[in-house]
């Protein structure tokens, strides 16, 4: 099997920095660009101040970008735009090898792993966040690190691998809390892949065991100073009720028109139920309110079943449409969106379930992800951007298989070296 050389690694490296430095000073996207922006410059003043908690009004924030942010500022005082802006761009480039390094692990092919290291370093919907000063960045790169250290796990079984998984998807976790519900269906692969023993469940413990450690400091800061223990951050209530509310309904099936009062209303999450509660929660801890908030979803949920089930397709619709929302962009930024991710999720789709039907057992990794994401999408709400930084950089790859397969097997290209899948139907024989 032909390997990636060290000199195409770093050639593919330097080519996802440069377009993603060459991305932020020509598209136009301003470093503070993002919609929660202003939040986390806002936090690393009050940190800068002395001021550490993150308690905002629906949710406590993950700690580890604020920080960052905070730390940036304090090394490079007015400079600290451009040093941060590089060190995100730099550790985005790194990502793009270890994306390339799960795709060795996955399908033992080259020309697999060079296309997925030469897609995804010029791949728009990433280079977007590549720059910009919000948890996506980081979040994205570390996620992806992480996940490389898994499937390490799952190709070898040793238990260094995972530990070094737990300890980058702990820090991952600490950037944006989104990947919380991705954990139980990891470890449920890892249960399916090595059969129930003891070593297997000690493996899981030693994981956990990590897991809790690093987010412990945090989470025993917030049951101290806000009354409620947090993994990496709250908000479980608050989410939960801001995609389960007659605003929110609207909002997603049928919005105003984007120019209009109501529109921006809704877009910025003013509900009436939140002012409604505000008499109840105003003064409690922010356990009371989560709870309030939780306790109000349900109800509506539960006085609402025909809504409640629209909301869950809409969800799960958009979650799997490529691109933007068309209901919530103008439609040439939502067709040049979807005409650039469509061909990447429909091969990607078609990848993964032709690899699933040929040897599960080892794209456990990809349905962990996806089921994760999933659940989050319909238990709270699918947005579009917690898609693209957690399971698009692995649909990107999964297309690269395809494209591959499909040349291999209709036009005898890359003939001299088969996907891990199809060494193994060939052993088979």
């Amino acid at each position: 099997m032909k390997n990636i050389t060290p000199k195409e690694f770093v050639l593919v490296f330097f080519l996802a920095v440069f377009t993603r430095y060459m991305f932020s000073i020509f598209s136009g996207v301003d470093n503070f660009a993002g919609p929660d922006n202003w939040r986390y410059l806002q936090q690393s003043v009050r940190i800068l101040q002395g001021n550490f908690n993150l308690e905002e009004k629906l949710f406590i924030t993950a700690p580890l970008f604020p920080y960052i942010l905070s730390l940036f500022k304090w090394l490079f005082a007015s400079k600290f735009v451009l040093a941060l802006e590089a060190f995100q761009i730099i550790l985005s480039g790194v990502s793009v090898i270890f994306l390339m390094l799960s795709s060795k692990l996955i399908f033992r092919n080259y020309y697999i792993t060079l296309l997925t290291g030469l897609v995804y370093s010029v791949y728009p919907v990433t280079l977007y966040y590549a720059h910009q000063f919000s948890q996506e960045s980081i979040f994205q790169s570390l996620f992806i690190i992480s996940m490389y250290y898994f499937l390490l796990y799952m190709d070898k079984g040793r238990l260094n691998s995972l530990l070094k998984f737990s300890l980058i998807f702990s820090l991952a976790l600490l950037t944006k809390s989104i990947i919380l519900l991705i954990f139980p269906f990891l470890m449920l692969s890892v249960l399916i892949k090595f059969s129930l023993t003891k070593k297997t469940v000690g493996h899981i413990i030693s994981c956990l065991a990590i897991l809790l450690l690093m987010t412990f400091p945090y989470g025993a800061y917030n049951k101290l100073v806000n009354g409620s223990y947090v993994i990496a951050s709250s908000g479980q209530g608050g989410h939960f009720l801001t995609g389960h509310n007659d605003d929110f309904y609207t909002y997603i099936s049928n919005p105003p028109p984007r120019d209009s009062v109501e529109y921006r209303r809704l877009s910025i999450m003013e509900y009436k139920i939140f002012d409604q509660l505000k008499p109840i929660i105003e003064g409690k801890n922010h356990k009371f309110q989560q709870d309030i908030y939780l306790q109000a979803g349900i109800k509506w949920s539960l006085e609402n079943p025909k809504k409640l089930f629209e909301i869950a397709w809409i969800n799960f619709r958009n979650f799997m449409m490529p691109g933007f929302n068309i209901l919530h962009h103008p439609f040439n930024m939502w067709l040049l969106t979807f005409m650039i991710s469509l061909p990447i999720f429909i091969f990607a789709y078609v990848e993964i379930i032709r690899n699933l039907f040929a040897n599960y057992k080892s794209h456990l990794t990809i349905v962990s992800i996806y089921s994760g994401m999933l659940s989050v999408a319909i238990i709270f709400y699918a947005y579009n951007r917690y898609r693209t930084v957690t399971i698009e950089p692995y649909y990107v790859m999964y297309a690269c298989s395809f494209v591959v397969y499909f040349l291999q097997e209709n036009f005898k290209f890359f003939t001299a070296t088969k996907t891990s899948t199809e060494n193994l139907l060939q052993s088979q024989k």
